[in-house]
């Protein structure tokens, strides 16, 4: 059985209190009614009553167009489901909401919502990542994945440049980048053969590791600071105190009171380092003689929540060690890594034990304290050169070579 159309006007009676009344669609099947909403209000002067049906003919006409509507959808539902009710007009009314528009994920949302979900990584290495990502938005503010070319590349790489990044932390910046595409891929979110990076090269280049020799250590230690210097005293101690126990900058700025730990023998470290997540235990009252210890109890604070080196972030305290290197005559370009790197190579200069050295610094591959190793055998092979160079001389008795006759 078919399904009966009418137009119907006014049927809330609406007109006395409105002055227009509604035009409805009713839909009749089997003894059963269904109306549906024309949007369309009239007055009486603009329906007819004989025509059941608007005065206006381009008014009539968008009615008509509307039963239409109604008309097909039945006539489409019963040739795919072969059975009709006025019920299954709910599909009908359902395909004439409007879509609401899903915002399609941009690389820089999906890098910022990836950078969330990997609690596994030490909190340093979220951090470097953020930076990464906050100078990615600086750069252009939303990455779309279409927008991964090998052009973006390139110019987020001039980006870099202009902005002063030493090459090797340009190619930081593109590891992690490359990173979150590797990620996107695996996530279907990019096709494989679209990874810019596939021909764009990363570029390094050697660094030299700055390390002090125990006699440069010296220079830094005796050195003298007037009451308008705490800054670049504490700059200097707190330096200090990793080239005594081999802490990053990182987890000496962390330190507070709760980390010390006093025993009769005096004062040890435990910590977990914020890079590796490993646990550590220093024995600050035996390194280099108490000299770590002695640092620690001189900034010591009452509270324990408050950082024994206040202050002293990364930048500011490797701002403040050019100062120092200028006035202890030491390398100028001196920065707070190598603090670490000269607690590396006293320590296997001291012991001659690569794996100590290892375990002290918590590295996880051999080849990362290799560097410690060479640096010392390179201090014995320029020391070795110079006293042989002093001792030896050419051969000269002051006798001449004759020939026979």
């Amino acid at each position: 059985m078919k399904v009966k159309y009418e137009l119907v006007f006014d049927r809330k009676k609406e007109i006395q209190k409105k002055g227009k009344g509604l035009v409805q669609i009713q839909a009749y099947l089997g003894g059963a009614r269904r109306y549906f909403s024309t949007r369309l209000h009239l007055t009486l002067k603009e329906w007819d009553d004989k025509k059941n049906t608007a005065k206006d003919p381009y008014t009539a006409r968008m009615l008509r167009e509307k039963i239409g509507e109604l008309e097909n959808f039945e006539i489409h539902y019963r040739a795919t489901h072969k059975k009709f009710s006025l019920n299954d007009f709910k599909h009908f009314l359902k395909s004439l909401k409007p879509v609401k528009k899903v915002d399609t994920l941009s690389f820089t949302e999906f890098y910022r919502q990836q950078l969330a979900k990997q609690p596994q990584l030490a909190k340093a290495t979220i951090v470097t990542q953020t930076v990464t990502f906050n100078t990615l938005c600086l750069f252009k503010k939303q990455v779309e994945f279409e927008d991964l070319t090998y052009s973006l590349l390139q110019d987020f790489d001039i980006f870099l440049r202009k902005e002063g990044k030493h090459i090797n932390t340009i190619e930081k910046y593109h590891r992690h980048l490359r990173k979150y595409i590797n990620l996107a891929i695996l996530h279907d979110l990019l096709a494989e053969g679209k990874n810019p990076y596939r021909k764009f090269k990363l570029v390094t280049e050697p660094t030299d590791t700055i390390f002090l020799l125990p006699e440069q250590r010296k220079r830094i230690e005796m050195l003298e600071f007037t009451p308008e210097q705490k800054e670049l005293e504490m700059a200097r101690d707190m330096f200090l105190f990793s080239c005594y126990t081999g802490l990053r900058h990182c987890d000496s700025y962390a330190l507070t009171r709760e980390k010390i730990i006093f025993t009769e023998d005096g004062e040890d470290l435990k910590y977990q380092s914020i890079k590796t997540g490993k646990w550590d235990y220093k024995l600050l009252s035996l390194l280099f003689d108490g000299a770590p210890a002695r640092i620690i109890k001189k900034y010591l604070p009452q509270r324990n929540n408050v950082r024994i080196f206040k202050g002293m972030t990364s930048q500011k305290v490797n701002s403040l060690l050019k100062i120092i290197a200028v006035m202890a005559d030491v390398d100028p370009k001196l920065y707070f890594r190598a603090s670490r790197d000269t607690f590396g190579t006293t320590l296997y200069m001291l012991s001659g034990d690569d794996k100590l050295v290892q375990l002290q610094l918590q590295h996880s591959k051999r080849e990362q304290t290799d560097k410690y190793i060479h640096a010392v055998q390179q201090i014995q092979n320029a020391a070795l050169k110079k006293i042989f160079k002093q001792n030896s001389s050419p051969s000269n008795d002051g006798g001449t070579e004759s020939g026979q006759d």
